[in-house]
Formats: C-alpha cells, sequence, structure tokens
C-alpha cells in the first residue's frame, strides 16, 4: 500500500480498516449550543469537518448562532428534509439517515467516512449508518448499545466531549 493511502485509513481494534473520517453529525435537543460545546467545535471546524446538525425545532436560531460564531455547519431541520416531503413514508429517524447520505454525497463522502453523535433517540438510524457511532446518554438505550463509545449527557458536557473524541479520531 503506498504511502499516500496508508494515511488515509486508520486500524482499529481487530485489524479492521476504516476510511479516515470527513463528515461529523450531531443531533440538537431543545437547547441551543453552550459556549463548551461552541469552543469544540471550533475544533471539530479547524480539523477539516464538514459538520451537519440535526435539528427537530425550528432552525433559524442554531443557524444563527453558528454563524455567529464561524462554524460552517447545515442545520438540516426535521421540517425542511425528507421527512417534509408530500407522501414521504419516512420517519423522523429515518429521514434524519436519508439526510446524511445526502450530506455526504454531497460533500463526495460515504457514510463509512461519518462520525455521527447521537444525542436523541430521534438520531439513532442515523448514527447506526455511519462509519463511526458515538451517543450520550439521553440518545437512548439503542444508541448507548450501538455506538463505539457512550458519553454523559449534554449537561454534564456529554456533548463536548463527544465532538473533542471526534476531532481525536481525525488528527
Amino acid at each position: 500500500m503506498s504511502k499516500a493511502k496508508e494515511r488515509a485509513f486508520e486500524v482499529v481494534r481487530g485489524g479492521r480498516f476504516l476510511p479516515t473520517p470527513s463528515v461529523l453529525a450531531f443531533g440538537m435537543d431543545e437547547d441551543l449550543l453552550s459556549d463548551r460545546e461552541l469552543g469544540a467545535l471550533r475544533w471539530v471546524r479547524d480539523a477539516g469537518y464538514a459538520i451537519a446538525v440535526f435539528a427537530h425545532e425550528p432552525a433559524e436560531p442554531l443557524r444563527a448562532q453558528l454563524a455567529e460564531h464561524g462554524i460552517p455547519a447545515a442545520v438540516l431541520a426535521d421540517d425542511e428534509g425528507p421527512a417534509s416531503e408530500p407522501d414521504a413514508p419516512f420517519t423522523v429517524a429515518a429521514a434524519r439517515a436519508e439526510a446524511l447520505a445526502r450530506f455526504c454525497a454531497q460533500r463526495g463522502a460515504t457514510l463509512e467516512q461519518a462520525v455521527v453523535i447521537a444525542v436523541t433517540p430521534r438520531d439513532c438510524e442515523a448514527m447506526m449508518s455511519a462509519g463511526r457511532a458515538f451517543a450520550l446518554h439521553g440518545a437512548g438505550i439503542d444508541a448507548s448499545v450501538a455506538a463505539e463509545q457512550t458519553f454523559f449527557d449534554r449537561a454534564m458536557s456529554g456533548l463536548a466531549h463527544a465532538l473533542n473524541a471526534a476531532v481525536a479520531m481525525r488528527v
């Protein structure tokens, strides 16, 4: 294997090769991002990730907060995505997985190159479709069981810690 190809892969337990992650997606509950989470997102941005945020509530306050702090993230709102299309056969959870696939394709990435942090149970299907999976305790038992690593909930800085762990995978 050439040196360039060698650097493009990361060896994980069991000798399995995974592509270096290039897309990071996470869900949001009703609260805006904390200062600590914004700081971690700056690290994510600086590490070169394309960032997507799943939002259940109206997305405009979150978009404004991200823009104000210079974080180039796509906010994938449930009311604007595949589940909002007429006669869509999607649940919100399935629509998030579909939105993630579209987001990756637009950036020339595959789902194997995505890291998803499940914050709520609605993020579980997207997390399970990604190459790398993290979960917060509030995402439910399915997410915790399927995730590579589980973090405390957002109130205990779990999202900030998960974002930092994603940065550590990339550098």
